[in-house]
């Protein structure tokens, strides 16, 4: 099993070794899983990884005379822009997956937030024929085989051996930890905020007042409206079975359908009156819901495409400052948040921009945002982020 799951690799006492990172590689493949998917060896293009490399100004944190000093300073940035995320063509994803944009794969040494994407399409529309105009390592002999564009990133034993002996001794299939998900809120439309945003925009008591007034006329009306209160806590029954009733709750729920009459009763207020403290008491926390949603990171995905066939110049395709999101009006400007939120410097301002390449040659839902990561200091405004399935608040409030 021990040889199994360090994937053959030899590696003996007194050897060099980054030993926190070859633990971490090695549990991979405990991870639980909500399904399976066969990917052959030949399905495989490994691509370089490529860092953006560029001067930024910053607040930067450094030791002068024993105290550590924050000041204004120019300084080295080093983006990887594809670190961590892969592209699988759409004909790979099981049906039961295609309407997500997003899939976490993991397996021996491999972990990749693998994107929905029409790849073979993409070489089509680029004239790409022959696995020998491609532009990185595969086993492939024809191009059609050819249904996930990696990069040693995702592939973690590129750090201990080569990338050809891990596609011979990979097995073909690979776990599927997560995809995307819209939240929980008002069938995905609402996203709840954090006290660490709310205290860094510096928000007057006014500002404060405007922020929480539709959630307290939400409150307000859960309270005064039994058929809004249905609605707030996702009425479940259809039809009324005879089922065993294990909480109060569920008693509240069934009798709600049964009789209007019931929102009359003793029982439904002290229902009522727990649940609305319950939400007040979430708001106290700062558990504000907001227009928005959580959104799974891809970056620069089209730029990934040009690298695959030689044609990437280094150049981004949507620019700086933008990011595209279907779930967002074009041509807003939309605030980016990530978890854990250390400080006002963690607040991303960005334009949602259309891009018809972007439609064409990527799956996305309403879940997924494209970002730029090529001379933009974006990845440290979202906070030490990468692409191997994080995600950003994202909001237009």
């Amino acid at each position: 099993m021990h040889k199994w799951e360090t994937c053959n690799l030899k590696i003996e006492d007194g050897d060099a070794i980054d030993l926190a990172a070859f633990e971490a590689y090695i549990s991979l493949t405990s991870s639980s899983i909500i399904d399976t998917i066969e990917i052959k060896p030949e399905n495989f293009l490994i691509i370089d990884d490529y860092d953006s490399v560029f001067t930024d100004t910053v607040i930067g944190v450094e030791f002068e005379d024993g105290h550590l000093v924050a000041k204004t300073k120019d300084y080295e940035i080093c983006n990887s822009i594809f670190d961590g995320q892969s592209l699988i063509d759409e004909s790979l994803v099981p049906d039961e997956y295609k309407q997500f944009g997003m899939l976490l794969l993991r397996n021996r040494f491999f972990k990749s937030a693998s994107f929905n994407t029409n790849i073979q399409q993409w070489f089509a529309d680029n004239g790409i024929t022959d696995t020998g105009q491609l532009n990185g390592f595969t086993l492939a002999k024809n191009l059609d085989d050819i249904k996930i564009i990696t990069t040693p990133s995702s592939i973690k034993y590129a750090k201990f051996g080569k990338i050809e002996d891990w596609l011979k001794i990979v097995e073909p299939t690979f776990g599927i930890v997560k995809h995307e998900k819209p939240t929980h809120y008002f069938d995905g439309r609402m996203v709840s905020c954090h006290y660490q945003l709310i205290n860094t925009l510096q928000l007057s008591e006014a500002d404060v007042k405007k922020l929480l007034e539709p959630s307290l006329d939400y409150i307000s009306k859960v309270r005064n409206d039994p058929d809004i209160l249905r609605f707030h806590i996702n009425y479940p029954y259809d039809e009324m079975e005879i089922t065993p009733l294990n909480s109060k709750n569920e008693i509240v729920f069934k009798l709600l359908g049964m009789n209007e009459n019931f929102a009359k009763t003793k029982l439904y207020y002290d229902f009522r009156d727990d649940l609305v403290k319950s939400m007040i008491r979430e708001l106290k926390q700062g558990h504000v819901l907001i227009n928005g949603n959580y959104s799974t990171l891809i970056g620069n995905g089209l730029e990934m495409l040009q690298h695959s066939i030689g044609t990437f110049t280094g150049e981004s395709v949507i620019g700086k400052g933008n990011i595209y999101s279907k779930r967002f009006e074009f041509g807003k400007t939309l605030l980016g948040s990530r978890s854990p939120h250390i400080c006002s410097g963690n607040i991303l301002l960005v334009k949602n921009t259309a891009n018809e390449d972007i439609d064409k040659y990527f799956n996305f839902s309403n879940e997924i945002v494209y970002i730029n990561s090529i001379g933009e200091n974006i990845l440290q405004k979202l906070n030490g982020a990468d692409f191997d399935s994080d995600t950003v608040l994202l909001t237009d409030d």
